[in-house]
């Protein structure tokens, strides 16, 4: 079963004020890596749209309802108005499940063009990590909730695997297609039932991460480090890439390490 967790993030922290304060409240690293990150993208939202409507002919809806539930949270009232023009019900899975219902309405241009509108609220993706001597792999779905159902920000499944190169050949048997490598610093805090992690990625400012069950807790820790509540922002790390004027998609930055300064500034960190 896959975990909801919320997530936020700190940016651009000083890393070494930040361990203070976790040690002045007693709160110890329980752990300190540079991890190897490999991420495998998945098809878009309007790709696996299409892809799972054309398998409703063959009366196979597995995929269809699953992609569905995942990124309904992103509808809005508007967008949920423009699928009952045109399928007679705001539902897709009730639409489906009348047998009767004239399928090929699905393939509107109107619902394709709102499948792509909705990879800008919704994004999933396979993350393939050596931290030490543990390799695993991260299945990550994060929703920017703007419509009329809840969702938590993450959800994430996440298992073992015996070494990066199974990891890499799993993947890419299941027809995962590799998009970039990064080395990465990681310094993680265990406090109550939350994580903290101070984030150090190549060409990016430090940040800390917190994520936590609910709300309620990572607003405690992010008060404790100092910080306002509105300093918090759900936001994922392509995204403080962009905001830092770095296009991680581009294949100049397909492998990112850190540079001689980077280095020094990391090894003064995980002192």
């Amino acid at each position: 079963m896959g975990q909801i967790e919320r997530e936020i993030k700190l940016l651009d922290v000083d890393v070494n004020k930040i361990k203070s304060i976790l040690k002045e409240n007693g709160i110890e690293p329980k752990g300190k890596f540079i991890q190897d990150v490999y991420t495998f993208d998945l098809p878009t939202t309007d790709e696996l749209y299409i892809k799972y409507v054309n398998l409703l002919k063959s009366n196979d809806i597995r995929g269809f309802k699953k992609l569905i539930l995942e990124i309904r949270p992103c509808f809005d009232k508007e967008d949920l108005n423009l699928i009952e023009s045109i399928l007679g019900t705001k539902d897709f899975i009730e639409f489906i499940e009348n047998k009767n219902n004239d399928f090929d309405k699905l393939f509107s241009e109107e619902l394709i063009q709102l499948m792509k509108k909705t990879n800008e609220n919704f994004s999933k993706w396979v993350r393939l990590r050596q931290t030490g001597d543990e390799t695993t792999i991260t299945i990550k779905r994060i929703v920017n909730s703007k419509g009329e159902y809840e969702l938590d920000a993450v959800n994430e499944l996440e298992f073992n695997v015996p070494c990066i190169e199974d990891g890499k050949q799993l993947l890419e048997d299941l027809g995962y297609f590799f998009a970039r490598h990064q080395i990465k610093m990681r310094i993680a805090y265990d406090y109550k039932n939350t994580e903290i992690v101070i984030d150090k990625w190549p060409k990016l400012p430090p940040y800390v991460e917190v994520e936590g069950p609910t709300k309620e807790e990572i607003d405690e820790v992010v008060l404790m480090l100092g910080y306002n509540l509105n300093d918090a922002i759900v936001i994922n790390t392509d995204d403080v890439y962009s905001e830092n004027g770095i296009d991680i998609y581009s294949d100049e930055y397909r492998d990112l390490s850190f540079d001689e300064k980077e280095l020094q500034d990391v090894n003064t960190y995980m002192e």
